[in-house]
């Protein structure tokens, strides 16, 4: 049976090849197929357009998953509320609407805490970690990684 550590290296052997198959259909630059040459009148050729499409929206997922995962985590700190209200790190990161962040959560999914990689959002109230919202953001250990 494989490893977690083995399939890790695996994918990231197989980011350069998604990386260049998205390149070549020019679904990066457009955000769909239409930098390719296509028969607008050729039913079967309008079905690869679709079902292509689909195909590269899922390899960009992939492809930025493989890349964060393989980027160091530079720090581990803490969160705590400064004076406007928003989550911050003693180093400055802070986190407002929107902000993409990688917690450290328990939540009784697992039997012990783990990281996840979710987005903050604010109720009106106070802030609450998306998929996670019975997590108190004061004291979270979050980390930052090194981006590319």
């Amino acid at each position: 049976m494989a490893d977690i550590n083995s399939i890790m290296l695996q994918a990231s052997e197989l980011q350069p090849g998604i990386s260049r198959l998205l390149r070549n259909s020019t679904y990066p630059r457009y955000d769909d197929l239409s930098g390719l040459e296509i028969n607008y009148e050729d039913g079967e050729q309008l079905f690869l357009l679709d079902e292509l499409r689909g195909v590269m929206e899922k390899l960009a997922d992939v492809e930025d998953c493989i890349r964060y995962i393989a980027q160091p985590v530079l720090k581990m700190e803490q969160l705590r509320k400064n004076a406007s209200g928003r989550y911050e790190t003693s180093s400055g990161f802070y986190y407002c609407c929107g902000s993409p962040i990688e917690a450290l959560v328990t939540d009784g999914r697992y039997d012990v805490p783990y990281w996840v990689r979710t987005s903050v959002e604010h109720d009106g109230t106070d802030y609450y970690l998306v998929g996670h919202r019975e997590v108190r953001m004061e004291g979270l250990t979050v980390r930052i990684r090194r981006s590319s």
